[in-house]
C-alpha cells in the first residue's frame, strides 16, 4: 500500500492555513476546552485532523485521544493500517483505542449492505469508546469535498431541505456525546498540502478507487465532469447551498418546534393528541415540518415516511375529508372535532 512521499518537514510551531481553519471549525462546533476522541483511519484527512489538533491542543485546552476500527474488509492491508495508526499515535504520545469488527459477517447476519454496516458499526464503536473514556465529543475528518459529494448524492437520490443541508457540523451521537466535523470548510487539496509541508505520510485505501461504489463514481467521474463541462466551481457552490439550506432549516425547525408546542395537547409513547386549529392556518411546508419534528420527539420511525406521506398528513389536517387515514409505521390518524389523534401501533 503506497504512502505519500515525504519532504522536509516544516516546524510544528508554524500555523498553516489548515490549522487556522481547523481552529475556526472547533469554535463553530463549540469544542474549545473539551475532551476529544479523534476518529483516525490512517487516510490523509484523518491524519491531518489529528496533527492539526495536536498543534491546537495547548492554545485551545484540548484533551486528545484517538480511535481506529479495523473493519477486516481488506485483509493484510487493514491490519497494516491499524499497526500504522497505532505507531503514529504512539510517536505523538496520544492514547489510541484499536478494535476489530468483522463487518462482512455482521452484514450477512443482519442482511444489510457492507457500506451501511461499516458506517453504523464504526459510529457505535466511536460512541462507546468516547463514553468509556469520558470524552465530550468524537471528531471526524469530513472535508468540504465530502460535503459537496454528500449534497450532490442527496440531490441525485431525491431530497428535501434536510438533504440539501448535507452533513452537520455538530450532532448528537447518543448519550451525552456529540459528533463534530471541524474540517467541513477545508478542501482536500489543503489537507494534502498541509501533510506535504509537514513531511507526513498517510495510508491509502485501494477501495477508494472502486467506481462500482456510488460515492467513488461521484468523486472520480461525475464531479470532475461537471467541473470540466459546466462549472469549475461546482464543489464550492454545492457547499454554499448546504450552508444556505442549513440556515433555512434551522429557522424552520425553530418555528416548527414553537408551533408543535402550541398544538400539542398530550402524548404517550404510542398516542399523540394535537389541536387541529393550530395547524390549519400555516403554510404547508411548516405544517410538514411540525409532523417531522413530532415523529422525532416521540421517537417514531421515519424511514418509511416519504414526502408524499407528510404531504398527505397535512392534507388530512387542513381539509374536512376523510375522517381517518393510515400511514407507514403503522400510524393511524383520526379527526375528532378540533383534535387530531395519532396512534402508532
Amino acid at each position: 500500500m503506497p504512502f505519500l512521499s515525504s519532504v522536509t518537514p516544516r516546524s510544528e510551531n508554524e500555523s498553516p492555513k489548515l490549522v487556522a481553519q481547523l481552529r475556526a471549525g472547533l469554535h463553530r462546533c463549540d469544542a474549545v476546552g473539551t475532551s476529544l476522541l479523534v476518529a483516525i483511519s490512517g487516510g490523509a484527512d484523518s491524519v491531518a485532523l489529528l496533527l492539526g489538533l495536536l498543534q491546537l491542543r495547548e492554545p485551545l485546552k484540548l484533551t486528545l485521544r484517538a480511535a481506529h476500527l479495523n473493519h477486516q474488509l481488506r485483509g493484510p492491508d487493514a491490519d497494516a493500517d491499524a499497526d500504522w495508526v497505532s505507531a503514529l499515535c504512539q510517536r505523538h504520545e496520544i492514547p489510541c483505542d484499536v478494535e476489530i469488527a468483522s463487518i462482512r459477517e455482521l452484514a450477512e447476519q443482519a442482511r444489510r449492505g457492507l457500506e451501511e454496516t461499516a458506517r453504523d458499526t464504526r459510529y457505535e464503536f466511536l460512541r462507546a469508546t468516547a463514553t468509556r473514556h469520558g470524552c465530550d465529543a468524537v471528531a471526524v475528518a469530513h472535508t468540504a469535498d465530502d460535503q459537496a459529494e454528500t449534497v450532490l448524492h442527496h440531490i441525485l437520490r431525491g431530497t428535501g431541505l434536510t438533504g440539501l443541508r448535507g452533513m452537520e457540523w455538530s450532532r448528537s451521537l447518543g448519550d451525552s456525546t456529540r459528533l463534530i466535523r471541524p474540517m467541513l470548510a477545508i478542501w482536500r487539496t489543503e489537507v494534502e498540502q498541509f501533510l506535504t509541508e509537514l513531511g507526513q505520510d498517510f495510508r491509502q485505501d485501494a477501495t477508494n478507487q472502486d467506481i462500482s461504489l456510488t460515492r467513488n463514481r461521484l468523486r472520480r467521474e461525475l464531479l470532475p465532469r461537471l467541473e470540466q463541462d459546466f462549472n469549475p466551481r461546482v464543489r464550492e457552490h454545492l457547499c454554499q447551498l448546504a450552508e444556505q439550506a442549513a440556515g433555512c432549516e434551522e429557522a424552520t425547525r425553530i418555528a416548527a418546534d414553537t408551533l408543535l408546542d402550541a398544538a400539542l395537547l398530550d402524548h404517550s409513547d404510542n398516542v399523540v393528541r394535537l389541536r387541529r386549529d393550530a395547524l390549519t392556518q400555516v403554510s404547508r411546508s411548516l405544517a410538514r415540518e411540525v409532523f417531522v419534528r413530532l415523529w422525532q420527539r416521540v421517537n417514531w420511525t421515519r424511514q418509511s415516511m416519504a414526502f408524499t406521506h407528510w404531504d398527505r398528513l397535512v392534507d388530512f389536517v387542513q381539509a374536512d375529508q376523510p375522517a381517518a387515514i393510515d400511514l407507514p409505521g403503522p400510524v393511524s390518524v383520526r379527526r375528532r372535532a378540533n383534535m387530531i389523534v395519532l396512534e402508532c401501533h
